[in-house]
């Protein structure tokens, strides 16, 4: 929540009477006032209800006050707390001694003097030798300021005259200069004659002093500048919405005006001055406007600070629904509290109460809206789980062997992502790239774009298509013991080049060995010697592949018993015949037919023998290998 803090009151009263005094007089025209100004009370005066303040508490105000490191300028304050007191103790003292010459006849002996009254009075004492101290020590410090200020003169006019080393009497001039400035207040009564004499003898330096004109014109040209901005920020104020802040910004220009910067060239001078005065008077007409009617103004300023509060709290009343309505909300309070503290002063009494009602309606706005923004936060971590989940799916329907399968399941994903809640636009950026690019790559999968494809099994399709096509070219042996060793050869180099990922359709695997099985066809070999072979050829390419020797295994297996279960019925029905029907044409097809499943299971035993040949052979390969890291590891220590 953005911290609200309290505008100062005081500082918006001041200066009412600040700038009252400043000359409205032409100072080029008549050579003989110096700009005044009235010096800024910065204080942070103290708002003190006495109407409900204990008696005995007035000892603790006071002390705060003449122990501050401002007393000095709490004067007002200071005196209003003594006098109060001294009203109300005085009140309580009457009371006391009636009630004694009530009891007594008589006052004679009468005393009434709390330990709170010899407090406050040792305080009083104690900031009236204070106060006093630090008059004559003010004093003390501006008579030694005079006197600094008209050897300062004095160094000045030494100066006028001297026609040697322009550059250097320059330089020493500007010091002096810096010095006038540095050196502070002066007796009130000796105040204006002495910035008189100060002024006509810098005005005489600039008229005596033979300076080359280029570094004369230099510095009219820096004064007149800069005199130039002062003037243009005083005529903008005229303007300024706050005429207290008006009057005190108008007396920092007018010190900078008569501290800060030196003469212009004199053609430019009564034109300057007379700008900077028009501003300044009416800036003093709107102050003396102000002040005629500052009741209205107070109650005007304090409907405009109500109205301000109703804006805001139909702000939040309403309910804003979504997080645009929210921020387009946050943006108005930003205003509305900016205009708000930019308001003029309010009738005292109802300061404090209008500022709690800001406080509060401010709270209640950032309370509605953090309630809002929690709930859209928790809502959130829903959204964003339900969306990972969905990533996640997809990418495990990727990484799945049967992942063309899932094309409507893919489907219905895409449209649940669409359901999902609103989420941060980073976040929800980030997540929609990584599931665009996961359902993408599906489609483009189920496409059969190898593109879709990763570089590494890209890489691998495109070494085993180059080696497929270079091996359909060569001549391959058509001996049979020279063939399997031709056939073991281009299995070996097959493999080597790596697999591709399990969800790459890779048709090109069948081909390849469909090639080689028929490598066999131009050999001598034929019927059962030529189905071995070939089925060997299958088997070389699950030789290192112990998952896909266990897959055809168990194929075979259940083969073998499906044809068992069927022999078992066949020779069962031939209980049925009776000795004499051997010769019956359905007894010989049952005969034939009981044949031909047991060479069927003859071959497929074969098969399965081959297949646990390799199987062992698989395992003792891989045994031996762990066997040789071990080794490695060992010999590495």
């Amino acid at each position: 929540m953005e911290k609200s803090t309290e505008p100062n009151e005081s500082k918006q009263e001041e200066g009412i009477n600040e700038a009252s005094e400043i000359s409205t007089s032409q100072e080029e025209q008549s050579k003989t006032t110096e700009p005044k100004t009235v010096p800024e009370d910065k204080t942070t005066q103290t708002k003190i209800n006495f109407d409900s303040l204990e008696l005995e508490a007035y000892t603790d105000v006071l002390k705060k006050m003449i122990h501050a490191s401002d007393w000095t300028k709490k004067g007002k304050e200071i005196q209003e707390v003594i006098s109060q007191f001294d009203s109300r103790f005085g009140e309580i003292f009457h009371e006391k001694r009636k009630e004694f010459i009530a009891i007594e006849g008589n006052d004679l002996d009468f005393e009434f003097s709390p330990h709170y009254k010899k407090e406050f009075s040792q305080l009083v004492r104690e900031y009236k030798a204070n106060k006093s101290a630090h008059y004559k020590s003010q004093e003390k410090s501006q008579k030694e300021n005079l006197k600094k200020r008209l050897e300062i003169i004095e160094e000045i006019k030494a100066l006028i005259g001297i026609s040697e080393n322009n550059s250097n009497n320059y330089k020493k001039f500007r010091a002096l200069q810096e010095s006038w400035h540095q050196t502070g207040q002066v007796p009130r009564a000796e105040s204006n004659n002495v910035w008189e004499t100060y002024k006509h003898h810098v005005e005489r330096f600039y008229d005596f002093l033979h300076l080359d004109r280029a570094l004369r014109e230099k510095d009219f040209k820096h004064n007149y500048e800069e005199k130039l901005k002062l003037i243009e920020r005083a005529e903008s104020l005229v303007a300024h919405q706050d005429v207290v802040v008006a009057i005190r910004e108008l007396n920092v220009l007018h010190r900078k005006w008569k501290t800060d910067l030196g003469p212009v060239a004199r053609e430019h001078r009564e034109e300057l001055w007379s700008r900077f005065q028009d501003a300044t008077a009416k800036i003093h007409e709107r102050k003396n406007e102000y002040n005629k009617n500052i009741d209205a103004i107070l109650l005007e300023n304090l409907e405009k600070k109500k109205a301000i509060l109703t804006q805001i709290e139909e702000l939040y009343t309403d309910h804003p629904s979504n997080h645009n309505a929210w921020q387009n909300s946050l943006k108005q309070v930003h205003a509305l509290k900016e205009e708000f503290h930019n308001i003029g002063r309010i009738p005292r009494a109802q300061n404090k109460a209008i500022w709690n009602d800001f406080r509060m309606v401010l709270k209640n706005f950032n309370y509605k809206k953090n309630e809002f923004y929690k709930v859209q936060k928790q809502e959130e971590k829903v959204h964003i789980a339900e969306k990972k989940a969905l990533i996640t799916e997809v990418k495990s329907i990727l990484e799945s062997s049967d992942w063309r399968s899932y094309t409507d399941r893919m489907k219905a994903i895409q449209v649940a992502w669409k359901k999902t809640g609103r989420i941060s636009r980073k976040l929800s950026n980030q997540l929609w790239e990584e599931f665009k690019t996961a359902t993408d790559l599906y489609f483009a999968r189920l496409k059969n774009k190898e593109e879709a494809y990763s570089e590494q099994d890209q890489a691998i399709l495109k070494a085993k298509r180059a080696y497929f096509e270079d091996l359909k070219t060569q001549e391959a042996p058509t001996e049979a013991e020279a063939l399997f060793t031709y056939i073991e050869t281009a299995f070996e180099n097959w493999t080597a080049m790596g697999a591709p990922s399990d969800s790459v359709k890779n048709s090109m695997q069948r081909e390849y060995t469909e090639f080689l099985k028929g490598l066999w066809n131009k050999t001598k070999l034929k019927g059962e010697e030529k189905t071995a072979a070939q089925f060997k050829t299958d088997l070389l390419l699950l030789k290192d592949n112990e998952e896909g020797l266990n897959k055809e295994h168990i194929q075979l297996k259940k083969k073998i018993d499906e044809s068992k279960t069927e022999l078992i019925q066949l020779e069962n029905n031939l209980a049925f015949f009776s000795t004499t029907s051997s010769e019956s044409p359905m007894m010989q097809e049952v005969n034939a037919k009981i044949k031909k499943i047991n060479d069927q299971i003859e071959h497929w035993e074969t098969k399965v023998k081959q297949i646990k040949t390799l199987g062992r052979e698989l395992r003792k390969s891989l045994e031996t290998d762990s066997e040789e890291d071990v080794d490695e590891v060992g010999g590495a220590d």
